[in-house]
């Protein structure tokens, strides 16, 4: 053990001899990211937002607008908070922003802000040059001007409905019924504890991980072990309870099959104690969960043996992806933890889950150990991780299963049993989840012959291997081959054709769809119009898809984080798919993973078709046609680890000089991506 403390110390002392000059550049670079971010925040993090929680409507800020707001001040307020539209687009205006008191007609604010700076369906915090005081001030306006054309001005939100009483909005002089979508901050002294507690953690976490890059060097499976560990922490704490994508729905799960690992008659029934989701709202990273996280966590558990029945049924889903967050719930109720304790801890078995398959993936993996590294740790896939969600059982197990793919391809180690059993094992666990993932390990046909020792013997493994994803593959495309095939020729040779059939079949919209959800029949009926809505579909939401893919929606798809970082955060990763390795996958390869990644999204939009796609008027106005609902983009999450290694090439390869540059890079970017949770959560 003492040879091994030697060792790392000279080890330090070597790599900051050589690189001194570096060391030094890059540690004032995370000092002065750190300081900058903190104080560009400093007007929300750690207090509590207050006001208007709609917004119905926009209008955009241009020439001709003139927005009026008269409300009632809130007491030791030293910021406002004003949600704004972009409109999807980018704008090239200005507009100036006033805060005044009515009765003293003081200037709280004056500030004038590019359009094109502004985040959209965002809040902008404009500070105050002093805290609001009711007895001098009752009340304040806020006066919104542009000098935008049409077209190019931002838009500003308000609601139908008053939020503030005795308040008085206008819009070019004319009064509305509502207010402006504004809140008020306040220092919270609770809040405000909890922040510097996580900022602290943040800081020293990320600081240590830092001085790991530019000083120690370790291998890349315990540098990104630690990066997933740190990561996962905070947002293991930052992302409220509840706020993850159908968090709720498996949080019930969990708790079902910790009911039958704990021999309950009846599943579905648990103490009203882990049914309290009291401030903690659905899909939404709000500041007052973090309020109940400071009162609640200490409360002793409470059970009152009324017990209610859950809303969601575990036996209509997949249940081993609920293993580990049901291991950690029942070891929670068996110490008798409270319910956040035992929330937690759920959600603390889970991340544990994917950092071991992190680790382990990238260990195995003789290539795109950077790139996969980074990938793993993305916002998207940790939050994930740090939540109740399944998700990170698939994307746990898909880096697995794509490192030993490069492993058996490019590896001169043998193949051992215990090995192929273990790859077996993987394949089997994942591909009744969702057969799209499963796809990919038809991949292992590509490793070479000779790592088997003869062709039959090839034949033999892979066949064993893409087994669970062939089975599955079946039984989904078997039943469906047979009703396109019975519903065709009952068209061509059972059914009648009269003036009624003739008709709908020369209308846009097939009758059975009008007022209605989209049903496999209607497919059937109108196999062109189907194609059509995918198509429409496809069009108007694959940048959205994408982008939503490496986690530029956080929570509940509500937090988006600003374009400038998720713009980083994908340069970061074609740096790294081009990052110099020893091997290279074949063309063929590349060519098969791209039209297995564009089938497999096909499965997806085709599956959502049938089950999530209402013919809304309001939907076939906006987009001259119905369209596919339901999809988010980390549903193409568990395809990035296929993809991007596909970019790199012989022609142009980035040195492995550069990675530590590139790890660095992360580094800020994920603190910037931290802070702005926080940042949100406390303006919700």
């Amino acid at each position: 053990m003492k040879n091994k403390w030697n060792e790392l110390k000279d080890r330090v002392k070597e790599n900051f001899k050589n690189n001194k000059i570096v060391i030094i550049a890059l540690l004032a670079i995370w000092i002065f990211a750190v300081i900058f971010t903190l104080f560009f925040y400093k007007d929300t993090l750690g207090k509590i937002s207050t006001g208007n929680e709609f917004s119905d409507n926009v209008v955009e800020l241009c020439e001709d607008t003139r927005v009026d707001q008269i409300l009632p001040s809130i007491e030791g307020s030293d910021a406002i908070a004003i949600k704004f539209a972009t409109y999807a687009r980018k704008n090239n205006g200005s507009f100036d922003i006033e805060v005044q008191g009515v009765k003293s007609g003081t200037v709280y604010a004056q500030k004038t802000i590019k359009a094109n700076s502004l985040q959209d369906n965002a809040f902008l915090t404009v500070a105050l040059n002093q805290k609001l005081d009711p007895n001098t001030d009752p009340q304040i306006r806020v006066l919104l001007n542009s000098q935008s054309d049409l077209g190019q001005g931002a838009g500003v939100y308000y609601s139908n409905l008053k939020a503030y009483e005795g308040s008085t909005l206008k819009i070019n002089d004319e009064i509305q019924e509502g207010d402006l979508s504004l809140r008020f901050m306040n220092e919270n002294d609770d809040l405000k504890l909890f922040y510097q507690i996580v900022i602290t953690w943040v800081i020293v976490t990320f600081t240590f991980i830092v001085l790991l890059i530019l000083l120690v060097k370790p291998r890349y499976e315990v540098l990104f072990t630690v990066i997933a560990i740190c990561f996962g922490l905070t947002l293991w704490l930052i992302i409220t309870p509840m706020s993850v994508p159908d968090e709720t729905i498996h949080y019930e799960y969990s708790l079902q099959l910790s009911n039958k690992l704990m021999g309950s008659k009846d599943h579905l029934m648990i103490d009203d104690e882990y049914l309290n989701y009291g401030a903690m709202a659905g899909h939404l990273n709000i500041s007052a969960a973090y309020e109940r996280f400071i009162q609640k966590i200490n409360r002793p558990l409470r059970l009152d043996n009324v017990e209610s029945r859950m809303a969601f049924d575990i036996d209509e889903s997949y249940h081993i992806c609920f293993v580990p967050q049901a291991l950690g719930i029942t070891l929670g109720r068996l110490l008798k933890l409270n319910m956040l304790r035992t929330f937690y801890l759920g959600r603390l078995f889970n991340l544990a889950f994917y950092v071991i398959c992190v680790y382990l993936a990238i260990k195995k993996t003789p290539v795109h150990k950077l790139l996969f590294g980074i990938l793993a740790t993305l916002p998207i896939f940790m939050q994930q991780a740090a939540s109740f969600s399944y998700d990170c059982y698939i994307n746990g197990l898909t880096f697995v299963i794509i490192a030993f793919l490069m492993k058996w391809m490019f590896s001169d180690e043998p193949i051992t049993r215990k090995e192929f059993v273990f790859v077996f094992i993987v394949n089997l666990l994942i591909a009744p989840i969702k057969v799209v993932y499963g796809l990919f390990s038809f991949l292992y046909w590509f490793v070479p012959e000779h790592r088997f020792g003869s062709k039959k013997n090839k034949i033999i493994a892979i066949l064993v291997v893409t087994a669970p994803a062939m089975y599955e593959l079946t039984v989904l495309l078997f039943p469906l081959i047979f009703r396109i095939v019975r519903k065709i020729f009952e068209n061509l040779f059972m059914r009648p054709v009269n003036a009624e059939t003739l008709y709908s079949m020369t209308m846009k919209l097939p009758l059975t769809l009008e007022g209605e959800t989209y049903t496999f029949a209607d497919v059937m009926y109108d196999p062109l119009f189907a194609i059509e809505i995918i198509l429409r579909t496809i069009r108007y939401n694959l940048k959205t898809w994408f982008y939503g893919s490496f986690g530029r929606a956080l929570s509940g798809n509500t937090l988006i984080l600003p374009t400038t970082i998720v713009h980083m955060l994908l340069g970061l990763l074609v740096c790294a798919s081009l990052r110099e390795e020893e091997h290279m996958e074949p063309v063929i390869f590349r060519v098969v993973v791209l039209l297995l990644c564009v089938f497999g999204g096909l499965m997806m939009v085709g599956g959502m078709l049938i089950s999530w796609t209402e013919v809304d008027q309001e939907v076939i106005e906006d987009f001259g046609g119905p369209m596919i609902q339901g999809i988010q983009g980390r549903y193409f999450s568990p395809f990035l680890p296929y993809l991007f290694p596909i970019l790199s090439n012989k022609k142009i390869k980035i040195s492995k000089k550069f990675d530590q540059y590139m790890l660095f890079a992360f580094v800020v970017l994920v603190f910037e991506v931290v802070v702005y949770v926080l940042s949100y959560t406390f303006m919700n």
